[in-house]
């Protein structure tokens, strides 16, 4: 397996990939995956924060954890007591 990683470049596509989130509008975002995604809102949010850390986007990466967190908040707000 080690041989097919040789010829791969050190300084692949993700070191270079620039944010296209980490200026969004959590709140706005919030709404959105939860009209899209209903009860599975935090588990897309999740999703998109794993792809942003895999492809090398720190500031996407934080902006979908604070959307996942925002999601929670509201989650716990909203549950009966």
């Amino acid at each position: 397996m080690r041989e097919i990683f040789e010829d791969y470049p050190t300084d692949c596509a993700a070191a270079v990939t620039p944010d296209i989130w980490s200026d969004g509008d959590i709140a706005v975002t919030s709404h959105a995956a939860k009209s899209l995604y209903g009860p599975n809102a935090k588990t897309a949010a999740a999703w998109c924060a794993l792809g942003a850390r895999s492809d090398g986007r720190s500031g996407d990466f934080s902006f979908w954890v604070m959307v996942f967190k925002h999601l929670s908040t509201e989650e716990i707000a909203a549950s009966p007591v």
